[in-house]
């Protein structure tokens, strides 16, 4: 039977990286975000920003009058910018953690209560707390700071299923004959761990660059960005305003917009969902891809 789904999701997220890319080159994106004015329509009426759908704007415009396909294309390289840094933070910390949990006692219980201490409650809770502290809130390095604390957050979590598969596959068979005939712990763990443990990450780096997505776009609806800078009104107050182009900035006035101007959030939404969609599409099509590979490779041991 054809792997259906890693063929789709392939396309879908070459288009991705294409968007990614050459999007911004494209000829009806407008790489200067500039702010369109009155419009005024065949029938000689007059329409302000934001423009709903129309001729020369496929998806309508903000509050601005700023191209709302544009933001999204000329967004997407920022927005898996953050997602992939967030990934290799977080699978370079939890990937050892996890083998050294494997050998070692220590290890598994400070896992353990490493996983213990942030699964209670939603990630989104722990983030909203740790990146609104004011040396981080307030520091130049917001973006590194914040991106490392999404990734600290669930690097537990992580490494606790990299753990407990290689557990279940410590009871498997074929593990125990590798034992009985002499294998020692590096061999063992090079020759029989590795081929299923390493499918078994890239799986999980798959699915976990939609949780990140899916993450930050909860941000975005709380006013938490990534970036941001601080600008001083009349009277001496000030105010964060957000100098990101990444996908979540673009829900800063949600609660407006949804019962409004619904076309500014559904594109953003749209793109998320899809995006989130070929990442989970394409790890379901990896696994299947492994799981016959695997089969295969077991035949010939």
């Amino acid at each position: 039977m054809k792997n259906w789904k890693l063929w789709i999701s392939s396309l879908f997220l070459l288009l991705l990286v294409f968007i990614m890319f050459a999007g911004p080159y494209l000829p009806f994106v407008d790489r200067n975000l500039e702010q369109t004015g009155v419009v005024k329509t065949e029938e000689g009426k007059f329409i302000l920003p934001p423009i709903p759908p129309r001729e020369g704007f496929p998806l309508g415009t903000d509050k601005y009058g700023v191209d709302i396909l544009s933001q999204i294309i000329l967004g997407a390289k920022e927005t898996l910018a953050i997602v992939v840094s967030v990934v290799i933070i977080r699978y370079i910390l939890a990937i050892p953690l996890a083998i050294g949990a494997f050998y070692s006692r220590l290890l598994e219980k400070l896992l353990h209560g490493w996983q213990q201490l942030f699964s209670f409650m939603p990630p989104i809770f722990f983030v909203s707390f740790f990146v609104t502290l004011p040396f981080i809130f307030f520091s130049e390095n917001r973006g590194p700071w914040m991106i490392t604390v999404i990734a600290i957050l669930e690097t537990g979590r992580v490494a606790d299923v990299i753990l407990q598969h290689m557990k279940e596959t410590k009871r498997r068979p074929y593990i125990e004959a590798g034992i009985a005939a002499g294998g020692s712990p590096f061999s063992l763990f090079q020759k029989y761990y590795l081929p299923v443990v390493i499918p078994t990450i890239i799986i999980l780096i798959i699915n976990d660059m939609g949780r990140v997505l899916f993450l930050i776009a909860q941000l975005g609806v709380v006013h938490i960005y990534v970036t941001h800078k601080f600008v001083t009104l009349e009277g001496g107050s000030y105010e964060v305003v957000n100098t990101s182009l990444a996908w979540p900035t673009m829900f800063r006035t949600i609660t407006t917009d949804i019962f409004t101007y619904q076309w500014i959030p559904f594109s953003v939404i749209g793109a998320i969902a899809i995006t989130i969609f070929s990442l989970n599409l394409f790890a379901d099509g990896l696994q299947k891809f492994f799981e016959n590979k695997y089969r295969t490779y077991r035949a010939d041991l």
